[in-house]
């Protein structure tokens, strides 16, 4: 596990619980409907349900609240109003607006995002009888659908590697004059300087946050058991999915499926776990 992430994690589980994934790195991008397959705790990207055959409808959910997080009052943030020379800021142009924050303790974390939106599956009943379906061929309790995503339109990240480090932001025209505050950090914020940071971002358009499902394993040791082991071909010819499967899962999507909670291991990069 990468000690940025560590960083990160820590600094954004206290509003986000476990039952939320973080996107990692803050580029990678998650959608609702994209598969994961989890081997010992190795979460590896396995394409999408619609590459499986499985429709589905979104929902939009509620809008949430920014997340602004100060590495717990270790970061501080000094802001240059457009058109004024402040001591200290050395990337930007006397006629530019600019922000300068520096860390005072290392292995610390500013965290911003801005216009969090939520986009969820609608039918989770639906969701559960297809899951069911290709349970009959190619799906176990291995695979993860993600099911939740929460986007942002905006967002910064820096993580201090040393006491002391410091980034310079030029900041997006047109927010007028102070007050200014943390908050002003996402948005059109290009980093112009930065010195002893072990990881820095600012850009648009991301998904730090997600939600999976799996079939629940005591349900799937109780099909194994009932139905033996699945063979070469098994659903395809001439068996079918037995109803009754179907039904527990149109009537009690819980009994089928359950949300996988975050750990350590299940956090790594989707597309790259072994990295550490």
């Amino acid at each position: 596990m990468s000690k940025p992430f560590t960083v990160y994690r820590k600094a954004v589980r206290g509003s986000w619980g476990k039952s939320w994934w973080l996107a990692w790195p803050i580029t990678e991008r998650i959608s609702v409907g994209d598969v994961l397959h989890n081997v010992d705790g190795h979460v590896r990207r396995a394409g999408t349900l619609k590459d499986r055959g499985v429709t589905y409808e979104d929902r939009p959910g509620n809008p949430h609240a920014d997340v602004l997080h100060d590495a717990g009052g270790s970061a501080s943030v000094r802001f240059k109003p457009a058109g004024v020379a402040v001591e200290g800021f050395s990337a930007l142009a006397a006629a530019e607006l600019g922000a300068a924050v520096e860390f005072s303790k290392s292995h610390s974390a500013l965290v911003v995002y801005k216009g969090l939106q939520e986009q969820a599956v609608a039918d989770e009943k639906a969701l559960a009888a297809a899951l069911v379906d290709l349970t009959w061929q190619t799906w176990d309790d291995s695979l993860l659908a993600v099911t939740q995503v929460i986007s942002a339109n905006s967002g910064t990240l820096l993580i201090s590697e040393s006491s002391g480090a410091s980034v310079e932001f030029r900041l997006q025209a047109g927010l007028g004059q102070a007050p200014f505050g943390i908050a002003d950090l996402a948005g059109g914020a290009a980093i112009l300087r930065h010195r002893g940071v072990s990881e820095k971002w600012a850009g648009a358009e991301c998904t730090p946050f997600f939600r999976v499902v799996r079939l629940r394993k005591r349900w799937f040791r109780s099909v194994t058991e009932d139905y033996g082991p699945r063979q070469p071909g098994r659903g395809a010819q001439p068996e079918p999915v037995p109803p009754v499967l179907i039904d527990e899962a149109l009537h009690d999507p819980g009994e089928v499926l359950e949300s996988v909670e975050a750990v350590e291991a299940e956090e790594r990069h989707p597309s790259n776990p072994a990295s550490e």
